[in-house]
């Protein structure tokens, strides 16, 4: 993320120091000649005009550029966004039990974002399906009390509208014996102990 935001910065910068210049190429090449006269300005257009035109041209065939590539950059990660998805909504439908375990987690416990073995398969398979994303763009990982490597993830924005209850395999109401029991047994034996199910559940 710092990565990125260090290449906008730069790129920023330049845009703004493009669009200073020429906004101020066109206000000479384009003032009255009146006006140009009276702040003493004529002059410097005379003997300068051919560069302040060439600065002109430089500076706002940079910005026309800049701004089609942001356009086409805009509908390319629409684009994206749109056939991710696409693949998350398909790959809701062939949840393992251990997936679906690791996401009704996070409305168990009622919390954003857990830390999970990011050694483990299940937890793999959903981060590389882009329904569990890192919370820290730096991956910052940790060793639990067992000395197993855990990373802190959240559920991605785009797999959220699609994580139901019915899709969990959660109670619609308040949980019976049954579901609590079913519930519990479900759990990955990774999980910390949930003590209050029944009233997370």
């Amino acid at each position: 993320m710092w990565k990125d935001e260090s290449q906008q910065t730069h790129a920023h910068y330049m845009f703004q120091c493009m669009l200073w210049i020429s906004l101020a190429c066109a206000v000479l090449l384009f003032m009255p000649s009146k006006l140009a006269s009276l702040m003493q300005v004529d002059k410097f257009l005379t003997d300068y005009a051919h560069f302040v035109g060439i600065s002109f041209i430089i500076s706002s065939a940079y910005l026309v550029l800049d701004l089609g590539k942001h356009i086409v950059n805009n509908l390319k990660q629409r684009k994206r966004q749109q056939q991710l998805g696409e693949e998350v909504q398909s790959r809701m439908q062939t949840l393992s039990s251990g997936e679906r375990a690791i996401l009704r987690e996070f409305y168990l416990r009622r919390q954003t974002s857990l830390w999970l073995p990011h050694k483990e398969a299940d937890v793999k398979s959903l981060r590389s399906s882009g329904i569990l994303i890192p919370v820290d763009f730096y991956n910052t990982t940790k060793n639990n009390e067992q000395g197993v490597r855990e990373i802190e993830l959240m559920i991605s924005h785009i797999a959220r509208p699609f994580l139901t209850k019915a899709r969990l395999k959660l109670p619609q109401g308040k949980p019976s014996f049954d579901d609590i029991s079913y519930l519990k047994q479900a759990r990955p034996s990774y999980l910390e102990p949930l003590t209050n199910l029944k009233k997370s559940a």
